[in-house]
């Protein structure tokens, strides 16, 4: 199993988030860090390459993870339409 870490922009996302999709992040986080060995990543491009994407309805979180540390980290988690926007 690999550790979850959120940054604080993750986090500070998350909490905008209404509850139902709070739960709904974090029991695809909890899935990925269980099974992240096995989970088909979605790669992303450009600015975002060495990242990834995980879908949760209409919510992606960003984010990387390292096998040597056994770590995910989540760099953000917004709505599709606005979570590849550069801020």
């Amino acid at each position: 199993m690999y550790e979850l870490i959120l940054t604080r922009n993750a986090e500070r996302d998350l909490q905008r988030l209404d509850a139902k999709i709070q739960r709904q992040v974090r029991s695809k986080l909890e899935r990925l860090c269980e099974n992240c060995d096995e989970y088909p990543h979605q790669a992303l491009k450009g600015p975002y390459k060495g990242k990834f994407k995980l879908p949760c309805g209409n919510y992606r979180a960003i984010y990387t993870y390292d096998k040597r540390t056994r770590t995910v980290e989540v760099t953000r988690i917004q709505h599709r339409s606005s979570v590849y926007e550069r801020t």
